[in-house]
């Protein structure tokens, strides 16, 4: 079969509180979650957001995106030892949505207030800050790439990854998916009028937006050495679907093909799919859209549920916060219900699991689908230990 690559350790900080372990307790308790309002500085009126952000840690924007970093990587360091000479070495594939916009605003403020002539929106994007940090904190210096396809970015870095391991480049590689706030994105998703009032209900008949969260996740993909059992990603696939600049063909189809495409990358047909993580962001065109490129493809449809309205919308960090969490379900041989859902919405024709299960062995369909057209999907194989 080749060459395998196993996830071999996590570490997660978020806002569910606590690391891996604790958000999937979360995730699998299941409550309907309320976000938190942000309040939003330099408008004309007041501005408060719904918001899934992350208890604690410094608010100065380059301080902040650092300790997320941190926090996520310590616990990945307490379930695996990498010497400084592995760390020199393995590769890094980091994505984001927004990397260092936040830095870039508290510039943009600086210069405001000593040179407003020459202030520049957005003078710096930040795409080398996290890897800086990788770099001189923690002795990443091994080639690094970052990947920006909106919320499809680390499932992009997860399939470029797999793909290195597979083909010999590798035999580790860590990937790292960060969102810290910033008021641009915050402003803009409520300017697009994509944001629930208070709580995210994916693929129900009363969904009105969604709900951006915080956070951070890091993985250590690694060729499998032998040792029998765990979660292994399979397959992947990615495509562009020009249709729209924020959302899939209604009619589903790019996102049936991505998922055929990563389906036929791993070697399995579609019966062998336990169930479906969906990208669920609970925004009427993208629920459509994903609902239709499930039955086009799937009949009937596998069990699905979408993890967001407790974790929140993580962005470009979704791919691989997302999976590291369906790690650690699968490792407790459960799946979670789909947090927000109560009402089925007949135009769908199809509707997500409500209650925490059992989960069996086998292979398991990650979704995700990012503005730009890009979409992405993800096959997880889940092997017990014996």
């Amino acid at each position: 079969m080749g060459r395998q690559a196993r996830i071999s350790a996590t570490g997660m900080i978020s806002s569910l509180d606590g690391g891996v372990a604790q958000a999937a307790r979360a995730l699998l308790a299941g409550p309907e979650r309320t976000a938190r309002y942000l309040d939003l500085e330099g408008f004309a009126e007041p501005l408060s957001v719904p918001y899934h952000g992350v208890n604690g840690g410094p608010e100065d924007a380059g301080a902040r995106l650092n300790w997320l970093l941190d926090e996520a990587l310590a616990e990945l360091f307490a379930r695996v030892q990498l010497e400084a000479s592995e760390r020199a070495s393995m590769p890094v594939f980091i994505g984001s949505s927004c990397y260092g916009i936040g830095i870039g605003e508290a510039v943009y403020r600086q210069q405001l207030t000593h040179s407003p002539a020459l202030a520049m929106p957005l003078p710096l994007d930040g795409f080398g800050q996290i890897s800086h940090h990788l770099q001189t904190c923690h002795g990443f210096t091994g080639p690094d790439f970052s990947l920006n396809t909106a919320c499809t970015a680390t499932a992009n870095a997860l399939i470029s990854a797999m793909t290195a391991i597979r083909n010999g480049q590798c035999d580790r590689a860590l990937i790292v998916g960060l969102e810290a706030r910033n008021l641009t994105t915050l402003s803009g998703f409520h300017g697009m009028q994509l944001m629930a009032a208070n709580t995210m209900r994916p693929f129900d008949r009363r969904r009105d937006g969604l709900i951006l969260g915080e956070g951070c996740g890091v993985l250590l993909l690694e060729v499998d050495n032998g040792c029998a059992g765990g979660s292994y990603l399979s397959g992947g696939a990615s495509n562009c679907d020009t249709y729209s600049i924020s959302a899939s063909h209604p009619d589903g189809s790019s996102i049936a093909a991505v998922m055929a495409e990563a389906l036929a990358d791993a070697g399995i047909s579609r019966d062998q799919i336990a169930a479906i993580k969906a990208h669920g962001t609970a925004t009427p065109l993208n629920d459509n859209s994903e609902a239709a490129g499930m039955r086009r493809l799937f009949d009937p449809v596998p069990d699905f549920f979408s993890l967001k309205s407790l974790l929140g919308h993580t962005l470009g960090s979704c791919g691989v916060m997302e999976t590291i969490l369906m790690d650690a379900c699968l490792a407790q041989n459960q799946l979670p219900a789909s947090s927000g859902f109560a009402e089925a919405d007949s135009d769908l024709q199809v509707s997500p699991v409500t209650e925490a299960r059992a989960a069996a062995d086998g292979y398991y369909l990650l979704n995700f689908f990012g503005f730009g057209g890009n979409n992405a999907s993800l096959v997880l194989n889940r092997q017990s230990r014996p």
